[in-house]
């Protein structure tokens, strides 16, 4: 066992050894190449260590009951490799035999993902594929085999765990602001389902809200909602509310496409009971519908952009009218019926909050701009999700949007790896190192072969030899 000491100016030789190794180094790509090789092998062999002593400090721990079998190799695989190391096999008063550095790690049998490399894969996963993802970190950590079903597995089981953590951190008693512009945003967006069935594939519908203030025209304390339920994001929407703002008084700005489940109506309903409420339609949503009824190259097109802006019911429905006189088919006709309905509707919801009276608020912004964070890494592309596999995502995605994915793995990663200071103490103090054999070659050196001489007894009184025994003899 080495002492503190001792590691310190072992660590030392070796890298004055290594840097000294550096000016063989042909380029700069070499010299770096080797840096992160050595520095890998330097964890590996560290965490091996580190490992091994928390097995020892367990065994010196052990109650009376406990026996130990046998020792037996595991390997896991971290971000800077993978580590092979040694821990003790029990037996319990049942007979039942099992490792206690597994189970206090929580390590599943079998399983070969550290900690922090499930982060990464986690991170990563959420914003891109899960092939993309294997690939990346095989090329940032090149001695780890990470597969695409290992990511998809991260992904699955810390996803839910994320998601929970963040909806009861909604909860928690904050001090309440006040806010100038209070805004919530809803709509729906759908992906597709894994399997086919005999109408064809299936979809999942996927509910979205957000909350956000309007500060000197730019949007703050952003936060975002997300389930396959309306009415628990809706739960959550009112509780957040309750919790995070004090609105007596107020006036929340709501804004959707007034679609089944977010019509005017329902948006009012998340409003409390002391605050009031002003809905608007989403102009980008009523533009898209008449451009769709009328067709992207129809010379009405414009007019009728113009008599929406204006708030024109008539001229709009002149427009209409002048397009229904052309000869329509029944589909046409069709389109444009609900269009007209639709418009009729929520017509009183179009003008803009400004053109209501509310000075300093110009126009909502486009509710379906809120959903690129999540339709761009769960929409086209052929990608299809499990029920299971597409909340896992939601939950990563939310928490990136809501800016605490970081801090929320590690909360959850910590919670499942957590080591008590004195045990970790005592592990680092039993830990040894074999790095020399790793990371350092001694150099071999030069032999000069047997030298030639002989050492005489009696030896002139000048020589050394005749000086010694004159010393003695005197």
């Amino acid at each position: 066992m080495q002492t503190k000491k001792q590691r310190k100016v072992f660590l030392i030789d070796i890298l004055t050894d290594f840097s000294a190794k550096l000016a063989d180094c042909g380029s700069l790509f070499q010299a770096e190449q080797d840096i992160l090789q050595w520095a890998m092998h330097l964890a590996c062999e560290a965490m091996q260590g580190f490992l091994q002593g928390l097995d020892d400090q367990l065994f010196a721990e052990r109650s009376d009951n406990e026996q130990v079998l046998s020792r037996q190799s595991r390997t896991i695989d971290f971000c800077f490799g993978p580590v092979t190391f040694k821990r003790r096999v029990y037996c319990d008063e049942q007979g039942q035999s099992y490792f206690k550095l597994d189970r206090f790690f929580q390590i599943e049998h079998h399983k070969r993902l550290s900690p922090y490399l499930r982060l990464m894969m986690a991170e990563i996963g959420q914003v891109t594929t899960m092939r993309n993802t294997a690939q990346i970190l095989g090329l940032v950590c090149p001695s780890s085999q990470v597969s695409a079903n290992s990511v998809m597995t991260a992904v699955h089981q810390l996803g839910p765990q994320v998601a929970a953590l963040n909806q009861q951190a909604e909860t928690q008693a904050v001090q309440r602001r006040v806010p100038a512009h209070l805004i919530i945003e809803g709509d729906a967006f759908m992906i597709k389902l894994k399997g086919m069935t005999k109408s064809g594939t299936q979809s999942l519908e996927i509910h979205h809200f957000r909350v956000y203030e309007r500060m000197d025209g730019q949007p703050a304390h952003r936060h975002d909602f997300l389930g396959t339920s309306l009415v628990t994001v809706k739960e959550r929407v009112i509780n957040y509310l309750d919790t995070h703002y004090c609105l007596k008084g107020q006036t929340i700005f709501l804004g959707s496409d007034a679609g089944p489940g977010y019509s005017p109506a329902e948006m009012l309903d998340l409003v409390p009971a002391q605050a009031h409420g002003e809905y608007v339609v989403d102009r980008y949503h009523c533009k898209r519908k008449i451009k769709t009824t009328l067709g992207p190259d129809n010379r009405f097109l414009n007019r009728a952009y113009q008599a929406l802006r204006n708030h024109d019911y008539n001229g709009l429905m002149i427009s209409l009218d002048t397009f229904e006189s052309m000869g329509l088919s029944v589909k046409q006709q069709d389109n444009l019926d609900h269009l007209r309905a639709y418009l009729k509707r929520n017509w009183d919801y179009v003008p803009s909050p400004h053109d209501r009276g509310f000075e300093g608020f110009g126009h909502l912004g486009s509710v379906e701009s809120s959903h690129r964070a999540f339709t761009y890494r769960m929409k086209k592309q052929g990608k299809s999700w499990t029920k299971l596999g597409a909340q896992a995502m939601l939950g990563l995605i939310e928490a990136r949007a809501n800016q605490n994915l970081d801090t929320s793995l590690a909360t959850v990663l910590k919670k499942i790896t957590a080591l008590s200071p004195q045990l970790t103490t005592s592990a680092a103090h039993q830990a040894t190192f074999n790095l020399r054999s790793i990371l350092r070659k001694a150099p071999v050196k030069q032999s000069c072969g047997a030298q030639p001489g002989r050492i005489v007894v009696n030896g002139p009184a000048s020589s050394p030899i005749g000086h010694l025994n004159k010393i003695f003899t005197e």
